[in-house]
């Protein structure tokens, strides 16, 4: 492979593995020799919708035009980014191709097969102009072929790589013991190695980048057990915690990692196993969703995690995945055979179904992208907006589209913030309210009932309390004032929206957790109700998606709020936290207000019951030896009778033996 500067054309030689292929060449000084597709006809008309040839607008465009947009928009926009998505003529890897273009990035991809790739790029240059997307033939289960292709890559780019999706999996469905040496070898290498090898190939474009983000399509296998599928989910559960590794090793480089863990989602890899009609009622079954997920649904996550609005989400796998992961034992209590006639109804018709619903997302290419990621007609109620996390989210919410009520216990603050609301034209009014109080939450939400027709999208369970104290500490009081803050009040607040939730035909749960629920940060009752917070959420994911109702919860480590700022005034608290966090910074209330926002929309119609830390890294964080030394010799600083010299060695001689 020759390379040149300029205008100059790149040449392949006719022995290269694969071949790499643009339209309108992407970067302003190269250009590309094309490969002649083998048909000037594609099997997909121009008037099909999904390739329609109007221009797309991207959701950034739409957005709430007020005094603080722009900075909004930026968080939701990926124009002038750069990704590589691998396996993406096809399924969930074509979807992503076209989020992603969708959102203004420049998009490289590749396949196996040359003339698949041909009708794709075709397609996309009927939609998107100016060389967007770009394409090589490339089999990422061989090594050379990998360096060849990042090679291009860079080339293409100009040695910068802003988005990596290691998409490109397999699976073969046996029994474990039936595996043969072979097909263990090929799972391995597809699923993982690929990966493994891909993002090491990567790694210096990325940092080069200044802001690089990678995201693995795992699977639910990687988190519970699916039958005849022991090897595919040992490698989902490697990508699973090489997501976690990735994500704390190169924090520093300002690079993050991520994962999305798909359950069935209806594509070509599926369809053969799909089609046995009594799978797929055990599937049904199993999904509180009661409904297989859309590549589109998935491509959304994806997208999203690659935005500048997750900036602080790093080292998660998140479950796309209709609730499947967190269903244990629940039972129907109504009739059983008309359970079965449902679900027989569900199979009869479900290639009709299905078409339908496929051509209802596919309908409009242009408008029907940019709902799914817009809050228009919706509306909302968060508690505690008047400040901090609740401030963030308001703003976020109305900045899409909402119209949202908010309420505050102190009313010069609500007024306030109100008339600075309105200044900025969003539709938001508050209330008085005592979330604590029982009278008040009900009063509390029959204002709601009354302002919005009886029906509410959204509701945000923002309202928390914290203090520091150690368990032998705590009194009785202190419990039922824990309890009654944070946990009591969201759990009462849910029974109250409710019927409004059902009524407006899509209802969205969205709970303020914290790390604090997912590992010790030395706070035992705070935890101990954020623990609880995240059980309800997966237990009413489950419970109410029949009325599709959603549910979610957020888990934020610590940020520049009201909340914990006499905290961070003492600097070796602060150096203390920072040094935990991958990241090696806080987190600003916008980056957690977006993924709320996230959970809100249409594009995460398929992700209920998860609980997503957006901390920067810390609750996947190792004990790393230098930090672990660092953290320690800036703690024993005020005592200079201590000397550090004389622990290194025994902490080394502990770490290189793996006991720490």
């Amino acid at each position: 492979m020759s390379r040149t500067l300029k205008s100059t054309p790149l040449s392949l030689s006719s022995s290269s593995p694969f071949y790499s292929k643009t339209y309108a060449a992407p970067h302003p000084t190269l250009s590309f020799k094309l490969r002649e597709s083998k048909s000037a006809h594609t099997n997909i008309t121009n008037k099909s919708p999904l390739y329609s040839t109007k221009r797309f607008t991207s959701p950034q465009n739409m957005l709430h035009n007020s005094s603080s947009s722009s900075t909004r928009q930026n968080r939701w926009t990926l124009h002038g980014k750069t990704a590589l998505v691998t396996g993406g003529t096809r399924g969930i890897g074509r979807a992503i191709v076209e989020e992603l273009v969708g959102f203004g990035a420049r998009v490289h991809t590749c396949c196996r097969n040359g003339s698949e790739l041909d009708k794709c790029l075709e397609d996309w240059n009927d939609i998107w102009s100016g060389g967007m997307i770009s394409g090589s033939v490339c089999d990422v289960s061989v090594g050379a072929q990998r360096q060849e292709l990042m090679e291009t890559v860079s080339l293409i780019f100009g040695g910068k790589l802003n988005i990596l999706v290691n998409n490109v999996g397999t699976n073969i469905r046996k029994p474990t013991v039936e595996f043969t040496p072979e097909e263990f070898s090929t799972l391995m290498t597809t699923n993982f190695e690929s990966a493994f090898h891909i993002s090491q190939l990567a790694y210096p474009l990325l940092k080069t980048s200044g802001e690089g983000s990678v995201v693995f399509t795992s699977s639910v296998s990687g988190f519970v057990s699916l039958k005849s599928m022991s090897v595919h989910g040992a490698t989902k559960g490697a990508i699973n915690q090489l997501t976690k590794n990735l994500a704390c090793e190169w924090a520093k480089d300002n690079i993050r990692s991520n994962a999305v863990a798909p359950w069935y989602i209806k594509t070509s890899m599926v369809e053969q196993v799909l089609s046995n009609k009594s799978y797929l009622e055990e599937v049904y079954d199993r999904t509180p969703l009661r409904r297989l997920g859309e590549a589109t649904e998935v491509s959304a996550l994806v997208a999203f995690l690659c935005l500048p609005a997750s900036s602080y989400i790093t080292g998660q796998i998140i479950c796309i995945d209709g609730g499947m992961s967190v269903n244990g034992f629940f039972p129907s209590h109504g009739d059983l055979s008309a359970k079965r006639d449902f679900t027989t109804l569900l199979i009869s018709k479900g290639k009709e179904v299905g078409e339908e619903k496929e051509q209802m997302a596919q309908a409009d290419c242009n408008s029907s992208r940019d709902k799914r990621w817009l809050l228009h007609g919706m509306t909302a109620l968060v508690t505690g907006g008047s400040k901090g996390l609740g401030h963030a989210v308001v703003e976020e919410l109305a900045g899409l589209g909402a119209t949202v009520h908010t309420c505050a216990r102190t009313e010069s603050v609500l007024d306030e913030c109100l008339q600075q609301w309105k200044m900025k034209g969003f539709k938001v009014t508050g209330s008085v309210c005592d979330v604590t109080s029982e009278t008040e939450r009900q009063k509390l939400m029959s204002t709601v009932s009354s302002q919005f027709d009886g029906k509410l999208n959204i509701l945000v369970n923002n309202v928390g309390t914290l203090y520091y104290q150690k368990t032998t500490d705590v009194t009785s009081k202190d419990i039922s004032l824990y309890l009654n803050t944070n946990f009591v009040s969201a759990y009462h607040l849910c029974q109250l929206a409710h019927p409004l939730l059902k009524n407006s035909g899509a209802g969205n749960i969205v709970f303020m957790s914290s790390v604090a629920g997912v590992v010790s940060v030395s706070v035992s009752l705070y935890g101990a109700t954020k623990g609880a917070i995240n059980q309800l959420t997966k237990n009413l994911a489950c419970e109410w998606a029949k009325d599709n109702i959603r549910t979610n919860s957020v888990a934020p480590w610590l940020i520049k709020t009201p909340l914990v700022e006499r905290d961070l005034e003492n600097e070796m608290f602060l150096k203390a936290v920072e040094s935990r966090t991958p990241m090696g910074r806080l987190e600003q209330p916008d980056e957690m207000s977006s993924l709320v926002a996230f959970l809100c929309m249409p594009a995460a119609s398929y992700i209920p019951g998860q609980v997503i830390c957006v901390d920067g890294g810390f609750t996947v964080n190792d004990l790393n030896l230098n930090q672990f030394v660092r953290d320690l010799n800036f703690l024993l600083l005020p005592y200079p009778g201590c000397i550090m010299e004389n622990l290194l060695d025994p902490l080394t001689s502990l770490y290189q033996n793996n006991i720490i």
